[in-house]
C-alpha cells in the first residue's frame, strides 16, 4: 500500500513538472509578438504508417502548405523516415524531406532536410506526456540552417471515445555559426485526433508560429493510413 502510495506521488509531481514546462515555455516569446507581419495560413497533408515489426515503423508524407493569406501556394513536401521504440518509455527516428518551394521573384526551389529525433514518453491515467528532441539541418543553394528542436506534448485520452484533444509547445535554437542557441521560432499547436475508418486517422490542428520578424496563424488537417 506505501508502494503504491509512492508511485502515485511520483505520477503526480511529474504531471506538475510537465504543465510547469508548458507554462515556462510559453512566456518565451517576445512582448513584440504583436508588431510583427502577421499571415493565415493553411497545411494540409496524407501519409502512411508501416509498421514493419512491433518495434519498427515506416512512414511517409506528402504536404502542401499556403501563404500570404491562403493566395498562393508556399511549399510542396515530401517526407520519408522511420521509427524505431528501444523501450516503452524511449523512442528514436530519422528521416529525409525535401520541399518544393515558391521563393516568390526567385522562382520555385528544391531545399533538402534530414531530422534525429529521440523521444521520451509516459502515461499517467487517461494523460499521455512527451518529450521529442530532435536536431534538424536544413540546405540548399543558398546555404544551410542548423536547428535544435524541442517538442513537449500532452495528450487526453477520453474514457470510452477514440476522439483524442492534445496540446504541444515547440522551441527552435539555432545552431548556426553566432546564433548561441537563441529561440529562433516558437509553434503553440492544439488539436485532435479522430478516427475516419479502421485505418484512417485525421489529426485537425490549429498552430500559432512565432519568429523574430513574423507570425502565422496555421489552420491544417493530416490523414495517416496505417498497414
Amino acid at each position: 500500500m506505501i508502494y503504491f502510495e509512492v508511485i502515485m506521488i511520483k505520477k503526480t509531481s511529474c504531471v506538475w513538472n510537465f504543465y510547469k514546462l508548458l507554462v515556462a515555455v510559453l512566456f518565451i516569446a517576445p512582448v513584440s509578438l504583436y508588431a510583427q507581419d502577421r499571415d493565415f495560413t493553411t497545411w494540409a497533408s496524407t501519409g502512411f504508417k508501416y509498421k514493419v515489426k512491433p518495434a519498427f515503423t515506416l512512414s511517409g508524407k506528402l504536404e502542401w502548405r499556403t501563404k500570404d493569406d491562403l493566395n498562393k501556394t508556399d511549399r510542396w513536401g515530401l517526407d520519408v523516415g522511420g521509427s524505431y521504440s528501444v523501450l516503452p518509455f524511449l523512442k528514436v527516428a530519422a528521416g529525409y524531406e525535401i520541399h518544393y518551394r515558391n521563393r516568390g521573384g526567385s522562382g520555385w526551389k528544391f531545399r533538402h532536410r534530414y531530422h534525429f529525433d529521440g523521444t521520451l514518453s509516459t502515461r499517467v491515467q487517461r494523460l499521455k506526456l512527451s518529450l521529442r528532441e530532435r536536431f534538424q539541418h536544413t540546405f540548399d543553394s543558398g546555404g544551410d540552417e542548423l536547428l535544435w528542436r524541442s517538442r513537449a506534448k500532452l495528450a487526453y485520452d477520453i474514457p470510452k471515445c477514440k476522439i483524442e484533444p492534445y496540446a504541444s509547445v515547440e522551441m527552435y535554437n539555432g545552431l548556426n555559426r553566432g546564433e548561441r542557441f537563441d529561440v529562433q521560432r516558437m509553434r503553440y499547436r492544439g488539436g485532435v485526433v479522430l478516427p475516419l475508418s479502421s485505418d484512417w486517422e485525421a489529426d485537425v490542428f490549429y498552430c500559432r508560429q512565432w519568429e523574430s520578424k513574423a507570425r502565422k496563424d496555421i489552420v491544417g488537417v493530416a490523414c495517416t493510413y496505417s498497414f
